[in-house]
């Protein structure tokens, strides 16, 4: 049985959205790719730019917090009218974790660690020109923890489409159990 919700989380550059691109064309069943991405893409454009600068945003009503809440919200939405998901985020503070795997309460959610060596992100996010420098570093040793995983890819060296196809595997060879539950115990510690 797939999952309804397959949740992607890594540090930013670490290949989730690749992943993810390359684990919707091998799925059986059709997934919506949701990243926070669709989210922070829909601010103003010059609020966008700051954010992948690493600059403030200072218009009146811009809360992080809300964002990543409304992404829980809406993917949680999703889930409840049938779509099947799979959501790539950095979650790096508990509480955020924990909002995630309470939205995604009720449904089978399969948990994926997306690893990859500190250097190597460091070296895509600098390539890459659409994030803040820096920004893998400070996501680097917050985002995995307090959170018990499915299974890790780890893509230091792996391309996304092998670690789509090792996750592929993965989830036809397992009886998938609600990991978001085992999680949610690992925060309340």
């Amino acid at each position: 049985m797939f999952p309804n919700v397959i949740v992607l989380n890594g540090t930013g550059s670490a290949g989730k959205t690749s992943v993810a691109k390359s684990l919707i064309e091998l799925l059986p069943r059709q997934y919506l790719n949701f990243s926070i991405d669709s989210v922070l893409y829909a601010l103003p454009p010059s609020d966008l730019q700051k954010m992948m600068e690493g600059k403030a945003i200072t218009r009146e009503g811009y809360n992080y917090s809300t964002l990543v809440e409304g992404y829980h919200q809406a993917a949680s939405g999703l889930a409840k009218a049938g779509c099947f998901l799979i959501l790539d985020n950095a979650w790096t503070l508990p509480a955020e974790k924990l909002n995630m795997l309470n939205a995604l309460s009720g449904f089978n959610v399969c948990l994926v660690g997306v690893k990859c060596d500190l250097r190597e992100t460091s070296e895509r996010e600098r390539q890459r020109g659409d994030r803040a420098i820096g920004l893998a570093e400070s996501e680097f040793h917050l985002v995995h923890q307090h959170l018990t995983y499915d299974i890790e890819l780890d893509t230091t060296f792996a391309s996304a489409e092998q670690a789509a196809k090792n996750l592929l595997v993965y989830l036809k060879e397992q009886d998938v159990y609600n990991g978001a539950q085992l999680s949610r115990e690992n925060l309340a510690r």
